[in-house]
């Protein structure tokens, strides 16, 4: 069905959860891999900057970006929906690309600073 030149679906609520679920799953999974390897980049970074103050150079800083948590994201995602009475749910296309394919800026935003980690 098209609505202002906009396609929407119907879908499956419990099956929507589903599927979100899973998409945070894999951020929460990709995050702390990310973690993992910004502390240790990190503390490679610090222990050659230490090395370079002690040698007297005053022009340093960490080169580093920070890993990204969508979680809170996710949680508002889930709460919509677990809080939907009916059975199915009518999203448009732009809702499915967010909530079923994870194509949001934030989810864009955090896999690009993540994957900075990730190899």
């Amino acid at each position: 069905m098209r609505r202002t030149g906009t396609r929407t679906v119907k879908v499956n609520k419990a099956k929507l959860i589903a599927k979100v679920k899973e998409n945070k799953e894999a951020h929460i999974v990709a995050y702390a891999k990310a973690v993992e390897a910004y502390k240790k980049e990190a503390l490679k970074q610090l222990a050659e900057l230490t090395k370079r103050v002690e040698a007297g150079d005053t022009s340093i800083r960490l080169n580093l970006t920070t890993p990204i948590d969508n979680v809170k994201s996710y949680d508002k995602i889930l709460d919509i929906f677990e809080w939907e009475i009916d059975a199915e749910v009518e999203l448009e296309q732009k809702e499915f690309n967010e909530y079923v394919q994870d194509e949001t800026e934030s989810a864009r935003h955090a896999m690009m600073s993540n994957s900075m980690y990730l190899g």
